[in-house]
């Protein structure tokens, strides 16, 4: 199976110049746990519940601060005909719960660890037989 056939085509995105105020607000609105960070049509970064939490832990007051300055930068982007366990694999290895799909910055789609827990379900409820199938994805993903 592959990336393009599970991913959220709804992208989340917001600004570099965002504040980290309006991307939770967006995150909280839409209810996810990450918002793509767009700049010229081009992912330049993510940002996260993880990326928040680590800032208030921290101690900073970031409510005002431009997403540039959190998000994280290094993303890995997966191809939308990337192998849905080689994505799941690349996830646990990264530590992420989140994947963008495309290619060259152009975002197509992104997906969650939540999607492959709903795909390992999907296949269990509609194939019993297909149980190595969802196991390979949880274990590849939960590592």
């Amino acid at each position: 199976m592959r990336v393009s056939e599970i991913m959220q085509m709804d992208l989340i995105t917001c600004a570099p110049t965002d504040t980290v105020t309006a991307a939770a607000r967006t995150m909280h609105a839409h209810t996810v746990g990450a918002v793509l960070v767009i700049d010229g049509g081009r992912l330049v970064g993510i940002f996260t519940e993880r990326d928040l939490v680590k800032l208030l832990a921290e101690g900073h007051d970031a409510r005002d601060r431009p997403l540039s300055t959190v998000m994280s930068r290094e993303v890995v982007m997966a191809p939308p005909d990337a192998d849905l366990l080689w994505a799941a694999e690349m996830m646990r290895r990264r530590r992420v719960r989140h994947l963008p799909v495309g290619d060259d910055g152009m975002v197509v789609g992104i997906v969650s660890l939540r999607d492959l827990f709903v795909f390992a379900e999907s296949v269990l409820r509609l194939d019993p037989a297909g149980a190595e199938t969802a196991r390979g994805v949880l274990a590849a993903a939960s590592g």
